[in-house]
């Protein structure tokens, strides 16, 4: 898989951290596991358009970017205030 441009990683990895200070939500304590989720995030904005959650597997990625369901942050992420 190609790695995502340092431009959607940089927005991203900006987004994650302002949406968890906003929201009270707490990133992962390793931080490997964030960059990984801030890496699935930035392929998806370059694949789709659209920050999909990179936890979970989309048949039609296109489809679900349109249902807007797995959108980040995702309904999981703003009851539990944690990324699965």
């Amino acid at each position: 898989m190609d790695t995502p441009s340092e431009k959607n990683l940089l927005k991203m990895r900006n987004f994650v951290e302002k949406f968890a200070e906003k929201s009270g939500s707490y990133l992962h304590p390793d931080r490997m596991v964030t960059e990984v989720v801030v890496e699935g995030l930035a392929r998806h904005i370059e694949e789709v358009g659209r920050p999909l959650c990179p936890c979970n597997f989309y048949p039609d990625k296109q489809a679900e970017a349109k249902l807007r369901r797995w959108m980040c942050a995702c309904n999981e992420m703003q009851i539990y205030k944690y990324c699965h």
